[in-house]
This record gives structure tokens, C-alpha cells and sequence, in this order.
């Protein structure tokens, strides 16, 4: 409760000091110790990554920026990233934002993401195939014979929606899990197996997911990370690029 306080209690003071970036420096020093309390967001180790919430006074060429270990917002140049589509997601006043600095030129940011628009609930929808007989070849094919019931086609093959929310809080919400025993019986059909990501985070310009376990002591321990790297976000539709596909999302409204 008291953390979530600070978090809640920091974003005010971001979004006051956005708003008024004309203070006195006396009050901006006393806005920075407030919000040097508790970060944006959870930084991993070697995450160079910048956060902080778009300010008044950005546009298509520069964001204004007031990050937590800064008591007076940063002009950053987007313009090379934007004409390099390494914007994902435009900024608004208030929004949150990880930004990778070019490494040459220290004002200017090679890839910039609205972390506010990546929170939701992003789905994309799987069909099923035939399951192969036991001891079938992995590559072996299964196909339906050209008499196949229409009405068995129809009640079998039915589309199915996976995918995950990402929180505000870093942690992952799967969406498409089975839930009842029924779903787990074996049948004439299968599905893709769902990733089931617990954790996200930004990373040096990149997206990681990864699988949690519990451990004995009620810890949620990473067993595994994918890594992507964003190829656009838009308010409604998102694509990730893994390292051996790329994976299409819409916005799932409530």
C-alpha cells in the first residue's frame, strides 16, 4: 500500500511540474527529491533506457520530458527517429515514455516508446489443426479426407483468441488459457501452445516477455524470455518482431 502510494504520488508531482515547468528552482529542486523516491517504471540492470512523461511543449520533431531524477523537463530530438518510424506510439501530455539515446549525439534519441499505449489487452486468434496419430513423424501431414462433414468442420475448427495484457506494474496477464478440463481432453483437434509471459519489460529499445515460476518461497522466478523488438504500434493494433517470426496484435476492448 505505501509503495503504491509513492508510485501514485510521484506521477502527480511529474504531471504538476509538466504542467507548470515555469516554478522557481527552489520549488523544482523540492519536486525532484519527492520524485526521486520511486522510479516511473522497474529499471532492470543495463537498461540504459530513459522514462519519463511527455511534457507540454512537445511535437513531431522534439519531446519534452521530465523524468524522476530531474527537477526541470529535457528537449530531446525525435525527428531523425520519427523519419526512421523508431517512434511507437505518438506522445501526449502525460504519457509515459522509454526513449533510447543515440550514443554519438547525447540530445537525440534513435527510438522512442509510448509506454501508456502498450498497456492493454493485445490478442490475435489461432485455429486449430488435426492432431497427428501417436507415433506419426513431427512433419508428417494431416489432412481431412475430401468427404469431411461440413458440420463437423464447422464444430471442430473453430478460431480461438490468445494473447496478453501488459500492466502498468510490469507484470503480464495471458489471455486465451484454458480453464476447464474439457478444453484439456484430447481430441480430433490441438492448438498452438500459449506462451504464458508473467513479466514484461523495456530493454534497450527492446520488448522482453518472460515465463515465471513460483519458488518456494513464493518468489516468481524468470525461467524464460523472449525478446522482441516493436515494427509499429498504433492505438489499436501492435506488431512484435521475435527472433524467428513476427506476431500481429489487435486491441481487445472491454
Amino acid at each position: 500500500m505505501k509503495r503504491t502510494f509513492f508510485v501514485l504520488f510521484s506521477l502527480v508531482l511529474l504531471l504538476a511540474a509538466c504542467g507548470n515547468s515555469g516554478n522557481t528552482n527552489e520549488n523544482n529542486q523540492a519536486s525532484g527529491d519527492s520524485l526521486s523516491q520511486e522510479p516511473i517504471t522497474r529499471q532492470l540492470e543495463g537498461d540504459s533506457t530513459i522514462y519519463g512523461l511527455a511534457c507540454e511543449g512537445s511535437n513531431d520533431s522534439t519531446l519534452v520530458i521530465l523524468t524522476s531524477i530531474d527537477s526541470n523537463p529535457d528537449t530531446i530530438d525525435i525527428l531523425e527517429a520519427r523519419i526512421n518510424r523508431r517512434v511507437f506510439g505518438r506522445p501526449e501530455i502525460g504519457d509515459q515514455v522509454a526513449i533510447t539515446m543515440n550514443t554519438e549525439r547525447t540530445s537525440t534519441a534513435d527510438i522512442v516508446i509510448n509506454i501508456d499505449r502498450l498497456k492493454g489487452e493485445w490478442c490475435y486468434q489461432v485455429m486449430p489443426r488435426l492432431r497427428r496419430r501417436v507415433g506419426a513423424a513431427a512433419d508428417s501431414a494431416v489432412q481431412l479426407p475430401p468427404d469431411f462433414p461440413d458440420s463437423l468442420r464447422k464444430k471442430w475448427f473453430q478460431p480461438r483468441e490468445y494473447g496478453f495484457e501488459l500492466r502498468r506494474d510490469n507484470t503480464v496477464r495471458p489471455i486465451g488459457i484454458q480453464r476447464n478440463e474439457a478444453e484439456r481432453q484430447p481430441g480430433p483437434v490441438e492448438y498452438p501452445t500459449l506462451k504464458r509471459y508473467r513479466q514484461w519489460h523495456v530493454f534497450n529499445g527492446h520488448i522482453l516477455l518472460s515465463e515465471t515460476r513460483r519458488d518456494s518461497l513464493g518468489h516468481q522466478q524468470v525461467i524464460s524470455t523472449d525478446t522482441a523488438d516493436i515494427v509499429f504500434l498504433r492505438r489499436d493494433t501492435f506488431q512484435l518482431r521475435f527472433a524467428n517470426r513476427e506476431q500481429g496484435y489487435y486491441r481487445r476492448s472491454n
